[in-house]
């Protein structure tokens, strides 16, 4: 499914206030990935307010610190399960993948809506043993998808309240971290490569919509990305500028190919960004960021 139409988005909004009260003294180091940051993005002071509706997903992510211990004397597993939150394990890798869903979803199969806990990916695949390290469990008891490169998601992140949200009916206010728009633009663009193609053509789409939010800070947006270059190795950097050079090389590209596509299929009765709109917008992102070749 391409994104979650307006008939979906109460169900998802309210899942997500459920986790979000349910993480409790875990928001300090939790922070909101994926296609829900951009919706955020749009009820702060200082973002856009572009005329597309948000491209909004199912999953409710959040990326933990790979070395996260107890906060309080509850676990983070106990804490979900305190929230009437079921796990639904994984099948065919030890420890398996954890993914938690309400219970009114059931506890026998994977729900529409879900959420998962990430955490970056440091050092090899594999350990000594040959296992695989992709799938961890933190001190705070739960198994996490150990993925590259979301360490730049949690660095330096935006603390709001996210009672900006209404609809996630939360009980007073509740502080939630976000990645920052450079750092979010930057992980997608890398982890794109190693994405499932239908993932892939909606994290472009995701970048689309930043760049549309982030239009009038775009200079803001190149000075985080010359911060972030000097912390992190130089190959990403000239990755991450060759993956959008060549994904948005032309109108015809498969970068504004995907998101229009992307947006058609959310907004049937008309009204989808083109092709050449596409390819406008992220000429003038990659331009304004000094990621264009020089003439």
């Amino acid at each position: 499914m391409t994104g979650v139409r307006r008939a979906e988005l109460a169900e998802v909004l309210a899942d997500l206030g459920r986790l979000i009260e349910a993480l409790g003294d875990y928001r300090r180091d939790a922070v909101l990935t994926g296609g829900l940051v951009p919706f955020f993005y749009r009820r702060l002071p200082g973002f856009a307010a572009p005329a597309v509706p948000p491209l909004l997903t199912h999953d409710m992510d959040w990326t933990l610190p790979v070395d996260i211990g107890l906060r309080g004397s509850r676990s983070l597993a106990e804490r979900l399960a305190d929230s009437r939150f079921v796990v639904i394990r994984s099948t065919g890798s030890e420890p398996p993948v954890e993914w938690y869903q309400h219970e009114r979803h059931g506890r026998d199969h994977l729900a529409p809506i879900y959420a998962e806990f990430l955490a970056p990916l440091v050092g090899s695949v594999r350990n000594r043993s040959g296992k695989p390290r992709t799938v961890q469990v933190v001190r705070a008891g739960i198994a996490v998808q150990a993925l590259r490169y979301l360490d730049l998601l949690l660095d330096s992140p935006m603390r709001i309240d996210a009672t900006v949200v209404a609809e996630l009916n939360l009980r007073g206010r509740r502080e939630i971290l976000l990645p920052r728009p450079a750092n979010y633009v930057f992980q997608k663009v890398l982890a794109g490569p190693e994405r499932p193609r239908d993932k892939r053509d909606k994290d472009l789409a995701y970048i689309y919509e930043v760049a549309l939010l982030t239009r009038d800070d775009w200079p803001g947006i190149a000075a985080a990305l010359v911060r972030l270059r000097g912390r992190y190795p130089q190959r990403w950097v000239s990755r991450a500028r060759q993956v959008l050079l060549r994904l948005f090389a032309s109108v015809t590209s498969d970068g504004p190919v995907a998101v229009a596509r992307q947006y058609r299929s959310l907004m049937p009765g008309g009204g989808a960004p083109s092709e050449r709109a596409v390819h406008t917008v992220i000429t003038g992102f990659l331009d304004a960021i000094g990621w264009l070749p020089t003439r």
